[in-house]
């Protein structure tokens, strides 16, 4: 096997494995998720101002290919249940802005905090030598992430997810 064949292999082995990995984190966080009293679309316009605190509702449409209509409905169930709050634009007194609430940063945090826990207890059954090459590979894949040519938007540097 030349070095080229083995390292696509290599590759595909890490993929095979990061896969399981995070199939696995899913699986257990559904019962949380089952849970949740929102609908997707909620959900999601829950997470896109989160992403973009200050976002208007325009706005959120635009990020989730919805009407203005559609979106402005969406913003108005996350408003009434808590999870989001409307801002006045400072610069311009007529415009909205939107912003996450002290709940609905609880939720997210919740959803997020399965994932977590879940690998801090596989991690804690690693062995000192396993752990050391893991956070060497992944400083390293993070560093190359980082590097790489991601749009702003999805930059998971400037992102609040913490999965």
């Amino acid at each position: 096997m030349t070095k080229s064949n083995s390292d696509d292999a290599q590759a595909g082995v890490i993929t095979d494995d990061l896969r399981t990995v995070y199939a696995s984190m899913q699986q257990l966080c559904v019962p949380t998720w089952l849970k949740l009293d929102l609908t997707m679309a909620q959900f999601k316009a829950l997470v896109a101002v989160e992403r973009s605190s200050g976002i208007s509702v325009c706005e959120v449409g635009r990020e989730l290919s919805i009407g203005e209509s559609a979106a402005s409905l969406l913003v108005d169930q996350l408003v009434r249940r808590g999870h989001v709050g409307r801002t006045t634009d400072p610069a311009d007194r007529r415009r909205v802005r939107l912003v996450v609430t002290a709940p609905g940063e609880e939720l997210l945090r919740e959803l997020r905090q399965g994932s977590r826990e879940i690998l801090s207890d596989w991690l804690a059954e690693l062995g000192a030598d396993d752990l050391e090459a893991l956070a060497h590979g992944l400083r390293a894949l993070a560093g190359t992430v980082r590097a790489s040519k991601l749009p702003a938007d999805r930059d998971p540097t400037t992102e609040s997810v913490r999965a």
